[in-house]
């Protein structure tokens, strides 16, 4: 029987709040349960294992962040997936190995169908295939997290007491650091240089002859 008063979106609040205290790793049912003051066995009732949890997690903060709105109205298809990324960024920079936490995550988009339906539909529209539109949509989401990942990672790195190694003869790696360190300036040149790639390939399939056979994009 399940303890009163818990569900699956309280039980994972409390796992993300907890995530945010020791991390991914250091995450567990037995810790979460300890926090909630029931015994372990109670949360095994809603989550049969620790992955069915981060599942939980995630959606939770996807829910809190993007939410399960069909999305934003009255705007082009590129901007509609420059709001994507950047709100999917927003959403996994939220609590600590948030990013990290998403990628591990199982696919599980039964909260956000309407969404996807709208999103894809739009792309389709635009003269994208529909499994160019599915392409399209998985580059900026990989796009976007994987730059959050890449941000939460150099926190660690930040925290290490370690002496970093010297760059001042490393034009290269200088280069590199300075961009890290410039987050929201690197996060839109990329997510531009996406972006106009996309436009660009949509044009350039679209000047294609009728009776051409389609290219994916």
């Amino acid at each position: 029987m399940p303890a009163a008063g818990l569900d699956r979106d309280a039980i994972a609040r409390v796992a993300l709040a907890q995530l945010d205290e020791v991390g991914l790793e250091a995450l567990s049912l037995r810790r979460v349960a300890k926090d909630l003051g029931v015994h372990p066995s109670a949360l095994y009732y809603h989550f049969a294992n620790k992955q069915e949890l981060l599942d939980e997690m995630a959606r939770v903060i996807v829910l809190d962040t993007i939410g399960d709105r069909p999305g934003p109205t009255g705007i082009h298809w590129d901007d509609w997936l420059i709001h994507l990324a950047r709100t999917q960024r927003h959403a996994a920079r939220t609590h600590r190995d948030g990013a990290v936490l998403m990628l591990r995550a199982r696919p599980n988009a039964d909260y956000q169908f309407a969404y996807l339906d709208t999103l894809i539909a739009l792309l389709v529209a635009e003269g994208f295939t529909a499994e160019g539109a599915g392409r399209a949509f998985a580059a900026v989401t990989s796009y976007a997290i994987g730059v959050a990942a890449a941000e939460q990672q150099r926190v660690y790195i930040a925290q290490d007491t370690a002496t970093p190694p010297a760059a001042a003869d490393h034009p290269g790696f200088t280069a590199i650091a300075n961009a890290s360190s410039a987050e929201e300036a690197s996060f839109e040149a990329g997510l531009r240089w996406l972006i106009d790639g996309l436009r660009a390939d949509l044009h350039t399939n679209s000047q294609q002859p009728t009776n051409a056979t389609p290219v994916d994009r």
